[in-house]
């Protein structure tokens, strides 16, 4: 029979016992269940096809092909952005990395950007970008134009597109594009701060 004070168990004390506690599975840190319940558009361990596409100064995302004009649009944080979008198959809806970029071809400078994006079905087994939510979008910063050599609009211009899905494979898309300054009520100044030579507080207009 076990003295005053004992119980039958032995006690941890010192080391024994901060070893345990922190082997234990502490609550509350069990994976937290993925929010995005998109799916799999296409077909799984199919090479991943992706179609470019950009927004228009009407706010509607087209197919860009070599050749086409792009329209340089006025975004809420200010400047002006070229933004680039994707339909792809393939691949989960969920967690795609959206790259764009556009390049001066002549320089060879190139303005960028990335971000982590959710593709919306479309119903034929594709996704997409989505129209009115620019977040699913790359913006791509092209004005004030103080990184090409020349202007930025009515010249020719390379954009390149990827997408990443989770599973860490990428796919690839080059077209040769010319920039617009297709805003009417903001056309003066975004031909002026996309000019060759814009120095930043410029008045324009």
């Amino acid at each position: 029979m076990a003295g005053p004070g004992r119980s039958g168990a032995p006690r941890l004390a010192g080391p024994a016992l901060v070893a345990l506690l922190l082997a234990a599975p502490a609550c509350g840190d069990d994976e937290q269940p993925d929010p995005c319940k998109l799916g799999y558009l296409g077909e799984e361990g199919a090479d991943i096809q992706m179609e470019v596409i950009a927004l228009d100064s009407s706010g509607v995302a087209r197919p860009v092909s070599d050749g086409d004009g792009v329209d340089i649009i006025m975004p809420p944080q200010g400047g002006r952005v070229i933004f680039l979008g994707v339909r792809a198959t393939n691949l989960s809806a969920c967690g795609v990395k959206l790259s764009g970029s556009l390049r001066d071809t002549e320089s060879g400078r190139v303005m960028s950007e990335s971000r982590t994006v959710n593709l919306r079905p479309t119903g034929d087994g594709w996704g997409a970008s989505v129209d009115a939510d620019i977040s699913t979008f790359a913006n791509v910063g092209v004005c004030p134009n103080n990184w090409s050599g020349r202007n930025m609009f009515d010249e020719d211009y390379e954009i390149v597109v990827q997408v990443t899905d989770r599973d860490g494979r990428k796919v690839e898309q080059v077209r040769q594009v010319r920039p617009a300054c297709n805003e009417p009520e903001f056309e003066v100044e975004c031909r002026c701060i996309c000019k060759h030579g814009y120095i930043l507080g410029e008045a324009c207009g």
